[in-house]
């Protein structure tokens, strides 16, 4: 059902794409020419959720090259899509796009657009793992800027960028928005956790999982809490 939601969220921006087959991507590059494999690609990455695939795909659309036409809204799904998955380097180009869509009255409607769009298609399709939050510029290079330690829980092996820090120091913002940003990649990583969680326990260990973390009467504690992820961690690592 998760590819199915996805698949509806590509189709809906226009996507031509084809089910038969799905190659690895050097294969298909080889076999067909980048251009003719790139329905082949974006087949790939919704079906097997494949961050990296995800993120060649947002990275083509975005600069359009070898033949590949430059689609802002595809490279907007795509990076969104990776940089959900927890990939360091979408976020950091997400975060990149969104800024720079945002800096002129031209291209700024092209989020608003997109937005619309994602809302409207997950609506009722809980389904779907993709949320569809988008993140403020900031937020994402906060998660892309962690150490990778932090981020034992995500769906992705791609966990640091170098540029995340670097433009972290640059970026303009004021103190309050910077507080929300914190704030926003807080609960961001918490959702991410129970997403993952959700994923590998059974919902009986899920249950006991959550109300560890977050019991109906007052606060968790401490010792409790630490005992259920580290309860995450060793199933996470059964299943690898």
């Amino acid at each position: 059902m998760r590819f199915i939601g996805l698949l509806i969220l590509s189709l809906i921006l226009g996507s031509k794409i084809s089910l038969a087959g799905c190659p690895a991507g050097d294969e298909a590059s080889r076999s067909r020419g980048l251009l003719a494999a790139m329905p082949v690609y974006e087949v790939c990455a919704l079906q097997k959720n494949d961050d990296e695939t995800q993120l060649y795909l947002a990275q083509l659309y975005d600069r359009g090259q070898s033949g590949v036409a430059r689609n802002v809204q595809r490279s907007l799904l795509f990076y969104h899509l990776s940089a959900e998955n927890g990939n360091a380097t979408a976020q950091v180009g997400l975060s990149k796009l969104l800024t720079r869509l945002d800096e002129s009255d031209a291209t700024r409607p092209e989020i608003r657009s997109y937005m619309e769009k994602i809302k409207g298609q997950l609506q009722n399709r809980s389904q779907t793992s993709f949320k569809g939050q988008m993140l403020h510029p900031y937020t994402l290079l906060l998660l892309a800027a962690e150490k990778p330690s932090a981020k034992w829980f995500y769906p992705t092996t791609v966990t640091s960028d170098p540029e995340a820090q670097r433009l972290l120091k640059q970026y303009e913002i004021t103190p309050d928005k910077q507080k929300t940003s914190y704030a926003e990649a807080t609960a961001w990583k918490q959702r991410k956790m129970l997403d993952v969680a959700r994923d590998v326990f059974s919902v009986s260990e899920y249950v006991s999982f959550y109300d560890r973390l977050y019991p109906k009467q007052g606060a968790a504690d401490p010792f409790t809490r630490s005992q259920a992820i580290n309860e995450l961690k060793e199933k996470l690592e059964s299943v690898k």
